[in-house]
């Protein structure tokens, strides 16, 4: 629509009073049309609403139709109770928790609910958490409230599990404001496992993470009150192990079924122990190694006790020792776990002293000595070389020197498809990390049947190094292509690379890439205030 006032819509320009007159008589036609449309517009609208409002009713009517021949109405009852079945977690206990099977499942529909409570292997796993004591009585009385209702549902939970053989994990703790064997929270715990004994006969899996004295509790139980054991989890929740842990006073352990066991360096006493060394399939003696850990005499004395072994995990100590045991062999161990106070002379010590022909998986965190010391050189390069199956390898870059990490990569087996770096360095303004661009260079050369790498907090490996080792990965040129690559990266991208890597991306290869830069420095203009950004937040605390 044209207008004399063209030139000047859209700016600052102010008219005169003639001019205002003549904008005004401009105006009046358009604004009777703009009523007349305005008008047609809200007859369209009613008209509109009325065939929205006839459409919702029909499309209530045909929705409430198809839900009677919906597919998941026609499903078997027995077909519904694995689908159930299968949705419950594998790698942990069920939770008390709505958000997740299978109270979940019996939230749907009321038919639903009813497949769930007759379905008992849904109820053969339960995590039980006991709530935390203060130190206010108001808040206390809310954690009694938690506990008992805890405990009934507790026992309502395994209560409809049937005769199924039962998982549980119970965890506990010392009061923080009480943290001795007289605390009361103990008898919280006691309560907890006076309602669990009562399924001992069908206990299968147990791991128990509670104070010390509780395990009084469990005392007068028997070999042939537990005739389904299989696997013992013990970490007692205190600082006082050995010189109240009575581990013969516990005959549970003595059970003929039992194959797997895993508990605190802290307490673990070889000697004491009434369980059955020789048929154990799965042990795990963990930390934390700045607190504990096993001698290597004792790993070895341990271990020669165990050789039906397919998977273990060992918190070793620090203290390099003279080993005179000799060589043990485990032909059955495909997993192994080691972490270290200091790694050096005591790993060697151990990995020397090993067989393990069938190992598959291999795990090796822990710190090296100081640079300049004598034991600051480990090398995995004649351990490795004699694992002529690995598959699986993850190792804390700061174990080693950048010599020992390069000669270690060097000897890494043809076999291996999973290599994870975590670099530890990171925040140290005084270590050097050893993880940079030389790491990938081996890895470019080697390891031919590699497909999956996993780099954790490197700050010294360059885009433009990273791109080059994929690129040659991928060509082929160094044997399968990878297929993972995942990458934390504890500096400013420099490089875009995904572009480049694009081909490759959209051929399968998955690649993830996530940059860390430094924080900030302190030069906040919004420091002493309540609302500070991210990320300067990071270090308003400090």
């Amino acid at each position: 629509m044209a207008s004399p006032f063209a030139a000047q819509l859209d700016t600052n320009y102010c008219p005169e009073d003639d001019e205002v007159l003549q904008i005004k008589s401009i105006l009046v036609e358009p604004m009777l049309r703009l009523r007349r449309l305005d008008d047609e517009i809200a007859e369209l609208q009613r008209a509109i609403d009325k065939l929205a409002e006839e459409r919702d009713g029909l499309e209530t009517f045909v929705a409430a139709h198809k839900a009677l021949i919906s597919p998941v109405r026609r499903v078997p009852f027995d077909i519904l109770q694995e689908i159930f079945i299968a949705c419950i977690p594998t790698h942990r206990n069920c939770v008390m928790s709505a958000s997740e099977p299978p109270i979940l499942l019996g939230r749907i529909c009321s038919s639903w609910r009813a497949i769930a409570l007759s379905t008992p292997h849904l109820w053969a796993r339960l995590h039980i958490v006991e709530p935390p004591r203060g130190g206010h009585a108001s808040f206390n009385a809310v954690v009694d409230e938690k506990v008992a209702q805890r405990l009934e549902i507790a026992k309502m939970w395994l209560g409809r599990s049937g005769q199924c053989p039962l998982s549980i994990s119970f965890q506990s703790g010392p009061d923080e404001h009480n943290p001795f064997p007289t605390s009361p929270s103990h008898s919280l715990c006691g309560q907890f496992l006076q309602a669990l004994i009562p399924f001992a006969p069908r206990w299968q899996h147990i791991r128990f993470a509670i104070p010390l004295s509780a395990f009084e509790a469990m005392i007068h139980l028997t070999q042939t009150d537990v005739p389904m054991l299989e696997t013992v989890a013990f970490h007692p929740q205190s600082h006082f192990f050995h010189e109240s842990m009575k581990w013969k006073e516990l005959p549970i352990l003595g059970s003929s079924r039992i194959s797997g066991f895993s508990i605190t360096a802290d307490c673990f006493v070889f000697e004491k122990s009434l369980l059955r060394w020789h048929q154990l399939t799965d042990l795990a003696i963990e930390g934390p190694v700045w607190r504990s850990g096993l001698s290597i005499d004792m790993i070895l004395h341990t271990l020669a006790s165990c050789p039906e072994l397919r998977s273990c995990k060992l918190a070793v100590s620090g203290i390099i020792s003279e080993i005179q045991h000799s060589l043990v062999e485990l032909q059955f161990l495909h997993t192994l776990e080691l972490e270290f106070g200091n790694v050096a002379l005591t790993a060697t010590q151990l990995l020397d002293r090993l067989s393990l022909p069938g190992l598959l998986n291999f795990t090796l965190n822990g710190n090296r000595l100081p640079n300049g010391t004598p034991d600051a050189q480990l090398s995995l390069a004649s351990f490795l070389t004699l694992c002529t199956q690995l598959e699986s390898l993850k190792i804390d870059s700061n174990t080693f020197s950048k010599s020992s990490l390069l000669d270690s990569l060097r000897s890494l087996p043809s076999t291996l498809r999973r290599l994870t770096v975590h670099d530890n360095t990171h925040g140290l303004s005084k270590v050097i990390s050893c993880l940079d661009d030389d790491v990938l260079a081996v890895l470019t050369l080697g390891c031919p049947s590699l497909e999956t790498l996993t780099i954790n907090f490197c700050g010294r490996i360059s885009d433009v190094a990273l791109l080059r080792f994929i690129t040659a990965r991928m060509t082929g040129e160094s044997g399968t292509t990878l297929k993972h690559v995942k990458m934390q990266v504890n500096r400013q991208m420099t490089l875009d690379i995904l572009p480049s890597l694009k081909p490759f991306i959209e051929s399968g290869l998955d690649v993830a890439i996530d940059y860390f830069g430094p924080l900030p420095t302190d030069f906040s203009p919004w420091k002493g205030l309540p609302d500070v950004p991210y990320p300067w937040s990071l270090n308003a605390n400090q």
